[in-house]
């Protein structure tokens, strides 16, 4: 009965395919899906193919070829990001020294060494009378702080190129493999000798933009002290490394660190409350949309506009456009598609990057159990969008709690009400900061100036962070528990969104 009323609907094919797909991408790496697959992926895949012919004119089973069809088309694609192992493929010299040259295709990160990615473009095995030859592949590369390097650099170099391997600390639900997988990196450069650097060899704009953010990053240090300046660069731009060992700690026992990680998670929840606020202050809905919409790029680009960051800004988009339709049917579906188009471009994200099973889960509850606690506190003051700014954290909280409690073990008791404290705050934080970086460019001292203005909010925040930190019971450690239980936690929420939701949006 639900297949055949499923079948009838165009938008709920449009769901059930896109979801097989989506279904396939967390299936994969359960059923160890490889390249050595391949060859019985096609054939299954043409068989599919033949049975949707065969079965189009019977409409429930043309909904199931077609869901069968997507999700070996996730296997297909799942399988297809694992290079080959050939001799043009970086993976074909693995346990070799080896003479490369290549090019830093990232922003490199500084956590006590330099993290660098280094997309391979020529290699000699160094042990063998082998000649220079082009290979494709990425590889990381540890090195020490300094000397620096960055975006667009020409590397040459020696190094023992090798496999990554699994963590030894026995943690069973990290794969350090699997992470460097999901951004393409299938190889580790050890003991790393630089040789040559010539810069300028990346994309043109993208290091503009870099170079744009690392002189925001200079300006905020020079107007601001610690812990302040560290703290509003991860609110403008992801800047986490910088941040006191201690503050880090206190964001993540008190369920706030999403402020400081550019995230879905993080996105959604600012633009939700930015939006909002400005409808707080009787800006026209149509105009506050735009508004925030425009600041999400900007946020976007400031950050460094990385892959994950365009993803989180996409999922913070489809909130705001979902609260400015009023339409949740239409937001899901575009919700489904976006996850969809990511997941065709890298479907090992899903199963691997905790940044987008976060960003995906806040998206939905913000979308879904949101306008449930709107239905329960209209009664509620509205202040300046302060109301909106507690349901939308309080959705995300709910949503994300199962996974967090999956994949980290741990849960914030204080969240809800440092969040409430806090959260009002941000957007304004945020733009006062915005504006001491952009003055502190133009005129030095006017930008100190405006500078011990934003050192208030931002010390307000840290002060209440650090508080509630500091409670006994802020966080408590849960049992890790098992992905059964996470599912089943999951289906409540889905049967209490499906149970409590607004029959005008369905």
């Amino acid at each position: 009965m639900f297949l055949h009323k499923l079948a009838q609907s165009k938008s709920g094919v449009f769901i059930f395919v896109l979801s097989s797909f989506i279904i396939g991408a967390v299936a994969a790496p359960v059923l160890k899906i490889s390249r050595a697959n391949l060859s019985q992926l096609i054939f299954i895949f043409i068989l599919l193919i033949a049975a949707a012919v065969v079965f189009w004119p019977k409409k429930n089973w043309r909904l199931l070829s077609l869901g069968a069809l997507f999700l070996f088309l996730s296997f297909f694609r799942f399988s297809m990001t694992e290079p080959p192992l050939a001799p043009s493929n970086l993976i074909f010299y693995h346990d070799r020294w080896i003479a490369a040259e290549g090019v830093i295709s990232d922003d490199p990160s500084f956590d006590g060494k330099q993290k660098i990615i280094l997309q391979v473009e020529k290699l000699k095995v160094i042990t063998s009378d082998d000649e220079t030859r082009a290979v494709n592949g990425k590889a990381i590369l540890y090195l020490d702080r300094y000397p620096e390097y960055h975006y667009g650099d020409l590397l040459s170099l020696n190094c023992n190129l090798v496999k990554p391997l699994e963590s030894e600390d026995g943690e069973q639900k990290f794969s350090y493999p699997a992470y460097l997988a999901r951004q393409g990196v299938w190889s580790v450069c050890l003991n790393g000798r630089i040789k040559e650097v010539e810069p300028g060899h990346g994309n043109w704009f993208y290091g503009k933009i870099l170079i744009f953010k690392s002189i925001l990053v200079e300006g905020v240090n020079k107007i601001l002290p610690e812990p302040q300046s560290s703290f509003l660069g991860g609110l403008l731009y992801g800047a986490r490394q910088s941040i006191p060992a201690d503050l880090k700690l206190a964001f993540s026992r008190t369920g706030t660190a999403h402020i400081v990680a550019v995230s879905g998670y993080n996105i959604t929840i600012i633009a939700a409350a930015i939006l909002a606020i400005l409808q707080g202050l009787s800006v026209p809905r149509k105009r506050a949309f735009g508004v925030s919409v425009v600041l999400i790029v900007v946020f976007v680009l400031l950050t460094g506009a990385s892959a994950s960051v365009v993803r989180a800004g996409l999922m913070g988009i489809i909130v705001l456009w979902a609260r400015h339709v009023g339409r949740l049917s239409q937001a899901g579906r575009v919700l489904v598609f976006t996850a969809f188009l990511m997941l065709l471009f890298n479907p090992r994200l899903i199963f691997f990057d905790a940044g987008f099973q976060l960003s995906f889960a806040s998206t939905l509850g913000i979308l879904y159990l949101s306008p449930i606690l709107e239905n329960y506190s209209r009664s509620w003051p509205k202040i300046l969008g302060f109301k909106e700014s507690l349901l939308t954290t309080l959705s995300a909280i709910a949503a994300t709690a199962p996974l967090i409690a999956y994949s980290f073990g741990s849960f914030s008791l204080v969240a809800p009400i440092v969040n409430l404290l806090i959260l009002p705050a941000i957007p304004y934080t945020m733009a006062l900061g915005f504006g001491a970086m952009i003055l502190g460019l133009l005129y030095f001292p006017l930008g100190q100036v405006w500078g011990s203005v934003v050192w208030l909010p931002l010390t307000y925040i840290i002060k209440v962070v650090e508080y509630f930190s500091s409670l006994g019971w802020a966080s408590i450690a849960v049992p890790q528990v098992s992905w059964w239980v996470m599912i089943l936690a999951y289906a409540v929420l889905i049967w209490i969104m499906w149970r409590f939701r607004r029959p005008a949006n369905l």
